[in-house]
């Protein structure tokens, strides 16, 4: 349950199935064994947060939604003659993995790179070596920005770049350019860039997670015609992030009304510092793993996250970092941004009631781009995988047999959340090749 700052958690049975499936469609189907293992939820794990203003932070979650899924809002609206719903400027296909919307732009009518939709992201960031490679004019003014842990990192700025979404154009007057290098080793997908809150300033944003859609429409003439839940948000200009208030409930405190950033571009269910004051469980994990150095912080449970009417209870947490609501949560609606007029109406689907699940072995791991392995980053402490023998800089070249090269990050991740489960593991270990049998159990 780390994330990219911290990992993520998922599900067990043939929904997680399913959905690992519709999301890794460019992987063959391998042995059949290993079907109902390697397709499951997305996964806590390894998410990323990127914010102009420079934040950078994710992790653990689990929880269950306690409000029934109701009918389609749109088709509600429909058979109440409600006002028709307002034309739609595009629409744009995206891919989801690990709970980040990846979407294809194009820079300046170059060929299409993908970003993510991050609307914890202060502005449109391009990575640094795309750039360059772009040949997009660095200004001399540079800054230095924070990340999840200490330290910094450099910041470069571009004027008057034009993207295209979908043949869709926005000119933008000033861009950042940072280093995204490391997200392809923890999140085992490249990141090219960042679409962020110029993007939702200027356009109402409907993200539909279940049918992978994004429309845009004009604030001035949107006028919404469903019945989902309206939830008022504060669009902070200077930080250039939007915030909601939510009631967050920890075992042993009263329930407090929580600011939290609003944050498609983290994989995790809820971050919060709160979770700390809670007398129930904790464990620590590394967070701050994306931009800046890397920290420890605690995990734990939140008893119940309340958003209006909508609550989700027993949620995996983290108590560090940025406190924030991430796509673990939103993936389970149709979020819409409206910050024209200061507020996102969530319309729950199919995935509202979906459980979440934690990491079971205690492993935070890393992709080997080159080889195809999969790096032991961290071990926990009287975890699984410490009680199997494994150890930090460990190479796993196959599961069960199954050599890395065939399965993604992400699905190995999804392997080591099935409690109870058992599996046998080749690693190298400098010149050794070694081989350890770990049976998953729940951490927290």
């Amino acid at each position: 349950m780390h994330r990219a700052h911290a990992r993520k958690a998922l599900l067990h049975g043939q929904s997680t199935f399913m959905r690992c499936v519709n999301e890794e469609k460019e992987l063959k189907q391998v042995e059949t064994w290993i079907n109902p293992i390697l397709e499951c939820p997305v996964r806590f794990q390894f998410a990323i947060i990127l914010i102009l203003s420079f934040c950078f932070v994710t992790l653990p979650n689990r929880a269950e939604s306690q409000t029934p899924a109701p009918r389609s809002t749109r088709q509600i609206a429909l058979d109440a003659n409600a006002t028709p719903p307002s034309q739609s400027l595009a629409t744009i296909p995206f891919e989801i993995y690990f709970n980040e919307i990846f979407v294809q732009v194009r820079v300046n009518n170059s060929a299409p790179m993908w970003f993510v939709v991050d609307s914890g992201a202060g502005g449109w960031i391009v990575d640094r070596a795309h750039a360059n490679r772009l040949g997009l004019h660095l200004e001399q003014e540079t800054a230095q920005g924070t990340g999840a842990g200490s330290g910094t990192y450099d910041v470069s700025y571009v004027k008057d770049v034009s993207f295209s979404l979908s043949d869709f154009n926005v000119a933008v007057p000033l861009i950042g350019v940072i280093d995204l290098s490391a997200h392809k080793a923890q999140m085992g997908r490249e990141s090219e860039g960042l679409v962020g809150y110029d993007f939702f300033e200027k356009y109402v944003v409907e993200i539909d997670y279940e049918s992978k859609v994004m429309r845009l429409f004009d604030p001035r003439t949107y006028r919404y015609s469903g019945v989902g839940e309206s939830i008022p948000i504060l669009v902070d200009q200077e930080a250039r992030n939007p915030f909601l208030t939510a009631e967050v409930t920890v075992q042993g405190a009263t329930p407090q009304q929580r600011k939290l950033l609003i944050d498609t571009g983290s994989n995790d269910a809820l971050d919060d510092s709160f979770v700390a004051q809670s007398t129930g469980p904790k464990i620590e994990i590394v967070g701050g793993v994306g931009l800046g150095k890397e920290f420890k912080f605690d995990a734990g449970k939140v008893s119940r996250l309340r958003l209006g009417r909508v609550s989700f209870d027993d949620i995996d947490a983290g108590a560090g970092g940025v406190a924030l609501v991430g796509g673990e949560i939103l993936r389970r609606f149709t979020v819409i941004f409206d910050f024209a007029h200061s507020r996102m109406i969530l319309e729950p689907n199919e995935h509202l009631k979906d459980a979440f699940l934690f990491d079971a072995s205690g492993v935070t791991l890393r992709l080997v781009p080159e080889s195809g392995d999969f790096a032991v980053h961290s071990v926990m402490q009287g975890s699984p995988a410490s009680d199997a023998g494994m150890r930090e800089g460990d190479l796993i070249q196959s599961i069960d047999g199954l050599p890395s090269k065939r399965v993604t990050l992400r699905q190995v991740q999804c392997i080591f959340e099935r409690v109870g489960a058992e599996h046998h593991l080749t690693i190298r270990r400098g010149n050794e090749l070694l081989n350890f049998d770990i049976k998953l159990r729940k951490l927290l």
